[in-house]
């Protein structure tokens, strides 16, 4: 199942956070774990991969902490999700073929279909920017009105 890990939906949390604060105001780990109760030293972990990836940057010393140093609008989901999970993956011979040890791959029906999906997922992380939480935080996607199947049939008829 395709699924978000914690420690991608902290990422976003913390980089939506330092976000909103004033041009230069750093933010600390603690700070951050404490405001949204996650565990400090996991908080700590996903802040570092943020910065090893540049989509956050780490001052030194007492008053040190994290800070932005993109606009939202450039920072894509993908980064994200790569800078803390790696990436994304559907089925493991996408990628890397020489590596994928499926019983199937030489008969696989559903290779090509599921390599489409793939790319169409990746531009899709690819596209959707931190931006895109506050200027449009339902997605734009109307939530549908589910009828069941009879009532639906019998709307028709009348």
């Amino acid at each position: 199942m395709l699924k978000f890990s914690r420690k991608v939906e902290y990422a976003i949390i913390a980089i939506m956070y330092m976000a909103e604060k004033p041009e230069g105001e750093l933010s600390t780990a603690k700070e951050l774990a404490e405001k949204f109760s996650i565990p400090s030293e996991l908080m700590g972990k996903v802040l570092q991969l943020l910065a090893r990836q540049d989509l956050i940057v780490s001052e030194q010393g007492v008053k040190g902490g994290y800070k932005v140093i993109k606009p939202l609008s450039e920072i894509s989901l993908k980064e994200v999700l790569w800078a803390v999970s790696g990436p994304v993956q559907l089925v493991s011979c996408i990628d890397d073929d020489d590596d994928c040890r499926c019983d199937q791959l030489q008969v696989c029906n559903i290779k090509g279909p599921m390599e489409m999906i793939h790319l169409k997922l990746h531009r899709f992380f690819e596209q959707f920017t931190l931006a895109d939480f506050i200027e449009n935080p339902t997605g734009g996607i109307p939530v549908p009105l589910i009828i069941p199947a009879e009532k639906s049939a019998a709307s028709a008829a009348n």
